[in-house]
């Protein structure tokens, strides 16, 4: 099949660049092979023409490469920086700094980032995948290594994908905000299915999370990397069945210690799940669900549309008496 064709050849071809047994340091630094006298290097054919297909394995100011496609980690935003002043002023995640530390000996990057060319402007580049390392090297003010490559936009996503799937670091939340972050930039299902190395079930799953998790609510939980999809699929069903609102779970959160983890913020909310909402059926065709955010009404049409259409042109009087009522009883009562 063609696309699996492509996904092994974007394998094959990081695999090859890569591998450290078919690389030599010293040729990889100099200039591009067809600029170079190779008649007495002991590289094989073969082994320069992976190199040169790849571009080989470079030294990068991390200053100069740019942000590309869709955003896999909650915690991690790789900025353009133009200036040395934009470069004093960023501020990096505490997870950057400890991973800066562990390859701050120039050389101690063994696993290369993947870049592509910018086209729209020269002498850039765009990240595939690396921008934790991106980010570490920029805070150590060294160069990154990485692996650059000529990728259209869809050899990019699969590469980032492939890479994704292999790491054990991603959480599950945000596995599933990186697929919803492709289908939003206008990529189907089975390109997602494909990137992400997922079935159909799958990306279901990840679908009943983030469209019933706002992204603003996810962001302020953060990636719960010890919480897999039965917490975030209960917190996703709790908002659907209106036993939690949006607003309701951002004021529990509001208060927590920042040094809460974003585990324990998920845990905190889950803890304050109201039961199964309470649900009454006057009249056939009619629910009344109860939950701890108010009170929702039902009236499904097929059943008896003539009452529904009657129901929809009488609601706001109905409502009205009631609410007189109301007035009325709760008057009545505080006076006897």
């Amino acid at each position: 099949m063609p696309e699996q064709k492509n996904k092994d050849g974007i394998i094959a071809g990081i695999r090859a660049a890569t591998a450290k047994q078919e690389m030599n340091s010293e040729v990889l630094q100099e200039a591009p092979a067809a600029e170079r006298d190779t008649s007495g290097s002991r590289i094989s054919n073969r082994r320069m023409n992976a190199i040169t297909a790849s571009r080989g394995i470079q030294d990068i100011d991390p200053n100069l490469i740019l942000p590309w496609g869709p955003k896999d980690r909650l915690d991690v935003e790789l900025t353009a920086v133009n200036s040395e002043k934009d470069k004093n002023e960023q501020v990096f995640d505490q997870s950057v700094v400890e991973l800066a530390n562990s390859i701050r000996p120039p050389g101690s990057q063994h696993v290369p980032v993947l870049l592509r060319p910018s086209e729209n402007q020269k002498g850039r580049y765009e990240v595939i995948y690396g921008r934790r390392r991106i980010l570490a090297c920029r805070y150590l003010g060294q160069d990154v290594r990485a692996l650059v490559r000529k990728m259209e936009d869809k050899d990019a996503l699969l590469a980032k994908g492939l890479e994704n799937s292999s790491r054990a670091d991603l959480s599950y939340y945000e596995r599933a905000r990186f697929a919803q972050e492709i289908l939003e930039q206008g990529y189907t299902n089975e390109e997602v299915y494909s990137a992400l190395s997922i079935s159909k079930n799958v990306l279901s799953q990840y679908t009943r999370v983030t469209n019933n998790v706002p992204n603003s609510l996810g962001d302020k939980i953060g990636p719960a990397p010890k919480s897999g999809r039965p917490k975030w699929t209960t917190l996703a069903v709790a908002l659907e069945e209106e036993r939690i609102n949006t607003m309701q779970a951002h004021n529990m959160l509001k208060d927590l210690s920042p040094a809460m983890s974003s585990d324990q913020r998920l845990d905190h909310l889950l803890s304050h799940l109201s039961k199964e909402p309470d649900i009454l059926e006057p009249v056939n065709g009619v629910k009344i669900k109860t939950t701890s955010g108010g009170l929702t009404m039902k009236v499904t049409a097929k059943d008896d549309p003539a009452f529904a259409n009657w129901l929809k042109t009488n609601i706001g009087e109905l409502i009205q008496e009631s609410r007189e009522r109301f007035e009325k009883e709760s008057g009545t009562e505080e006076a006897g």
